[in-house]
């Protein structure tokens, strides 16, 4: 059951995921592995409506092979850097699963595309989805770190700078983006961590727009939850405190824990932002990645879903008590990853899917917490 589970993680939106001025990349204070010398930046290019793949240079997947991102132009003013989810790596059994391990490119792009590249947030036929004119910036996910990692030996060896990628991925697409009027920061499930996690240091490349957050399937949680033990295994894997920003000290607790408080960190940080999280309340997925630290190191077993679902209100009834501009939307049972539904038919607490999400970009004054 355990491996059934973290697979399904590795690949559920592995093959369902797919989805333009600012200065040098500060990199979210102090990311050694920052590139430089890497040359000029590559020109965005592409027909609108169609997928174009663009190599970047100073970027690397697991095993060291260049990557690069996908892009869709679109005809409105808005702009969507989403992240890949798929499994995380920092042990022999989820480094067996996660995403591509061997790399991604140009057909890598196309065969996603063909495996489920028009649905939900990528629906550009639904009138229901706000953003379904919009310009789509997929962000692959081949290093294993939830796009947070700077390690150049991270578990067995294995290049895992996720965060690093992300920085020479910006360093493309942010002098281009003139004329965009709102960014949209998401992903799913790893890539929804990768989002909430690069969500700071996106919003400063972005200054002068408006730059929005939806995590889907990404829930940090309490250190009850997400227990020190595994923390320590991800921040030793792949770098962590490294590339966390400085200022937000709690985020590194004594005992590894603290990772948490980057919720908190960033409603407070960005009170003119709208920030979102769409989880269920049994995330069958994310239980099974958890478990591997509760409740104690030596777990095989996947979280029990009363437990996770304590974790889930904790973080809406404590962790996000008082903040107005950091929100989230819940669903029943145990499922995982929410951006690919249909956006118009997909109902929890009385709203769709898509209100919800287009409550947080117009800014609506009734946009709050929704569903169990």
């Amino acid at each position: 059951m355990r491996a059934i589970t973290w697979l399904v993680m590795a690949l559920v939106t592995a093959t369902a995921a797919i989805g333009c001025g600012g200065g040098d990349d500060d990199d979210g204070g102090g990311n050694p592995d920052a590139p430089d010398g890497v040359g000029g930046p590559p020109t965005l290019t592409g027909t609108p409506g169609q997928w174009t793949w663009t190599d970047v240079p100073g970027t690397s997947c697991m095993n060291g092979s260049q990557t690069g991102f996908g892009v869709n132009l679109g005809t409105s003013g808005d702009l969507v850097l989403y992240m890949e989810g798929g499994g995380a790596c920092f042990n022999g059994f989820t480094c067996s699963s996660v995403a591509h391990p061997n790399g991604f490119g140009a057909n890598d792009l196309a065969a996603a595309v063909r495996q489920g590249g028009t649905e939900g947030l990528f629906d550009r036929t639904s009138a229901a989805n706000p953003l379904k004119d919009a310009t789509f910036v997929f962000f692959p996910y081949c290093s294993g770190d939830v796009f947070a990692g700077s390690s150049d030996s991270g578990f067995g060896g294995r290049i895992q700078v996720g965060y690093r990628n992300v920085g020479a991925w910006l360093d493309v697409i942010v002098p281009q983006s003139g004329p965009v009027r709102r960014v949209v920061v998401t992903g799913s499930s790893a890539g929804g961590f990768g989002a909430l996690y690069n969500y700071d240091r996106i919003e400063q490349r972005f200054n002068e727009k408006q730059v929005f957050l939806i995590d889907d399937s990404g829930p940090p949680m309490g250190d009850t939850w997400l227990t020190p033990c595994l923390q320590s295994q991800m921040r030793q894997h792949w770098n962590l405190n490294a590339t966390l920003p400085p200022e937000c000290t709690a985020c590194i607790g004594s005992d590894g824990g603290g990772l948490v408080n980057a919720i908190p960190f960033l409603a407070d940080r960005h009170t003119d932002r709208r920030l979102g999280l769409l989880s269920s309340v049994e995330d069958g997925v994310i239980r099974s990645f958890y478990g591997f630290g509760y409740p104690t190191c030596s777990s095989i077993q996947p979280m029990p879903a009363g437990p996770f679902a304590a974790g889930i209100a904790n973080l809406r009834t404590e962790v996000l008590a008082g903040k107005t501009n950091f929100k989230m939307l819940t669903f029943a049972g145990g499922g995982h990853v929410w951006l690919f539904n249909d956006f118009e038919t997909t109902m929890t607490g009385g709203q769709t899917l898509g209100g919800w999400i287009s409550a947080l970009l117009d800014g609506s004054a009734g946009w709050d917490h929704a569903g169990p």
